[in-house]
């Protein structure tokens, strides 16, 4: 196969990656790039194909792990800074300490889930209303309504 017919896969399954991106695509296209280079100089099909399964192979695997590694981030505290403030709850349980702390309910379950960990400035007591002024961590700070 031709090189460049390599670096035009190449091309258009990063297209097709920017035009839908789940981070699937890429690692194929970037492999297509990669036997394009190589294929410059390398003519055998069984070759080239070769070093597209093994390349893609790789930078699937490697690039499937580095990113689940690395961009894991709670799922409740994902996007709840602009959906949480400002919902009033229940609280559930309270602990003794400082910060005060402990566990509120919403009516409406908040980013998957209704049952929140929270910390607040004041004491707040089981069944004390409460509403959510930021989100820290994965934890909601709440004052009482």
């Amino acid at each position: 196969m031709p090189y460049w017919l390599w670096l035009i896969c190449g091309t258009a399954l990063l297209i097709v990656e920017i035009l839908a991106p789940h981070l699937v695509t890429i690692w194929f296209a970037l492999a297509a790039l990669i036997t394009g280079v190589v294929a410059y100089w390398i003519d055998g099909v069984a070759v080239q194909l070769t070093i597209f399964s093994l390349s893609s192979l790789i930078l699937f695997s490697v690039g499937w792990f580095w990113l689940r590694k690395n961009l894991r981030m709670d799922g409740r505290a994902r996007h709840a800074g602009e959906a949480v403030v400002g919902e009033a709850g229940t609280v559930v349980s309270s602990n003794v300490g400082e910060p005060a702390s402990g566990k509120v309910r919403f009516q409406v379950p908040l980013r998957g889930d209704d049952v929140w960990e929270f910390i607040s400035d004041e004491r707040l007591a089981q069944g004390d209303r409460c509403e959510v002024t930021e989100v820290v961590g994965s934890k909601v700070k709440v004052k009482r309504v």
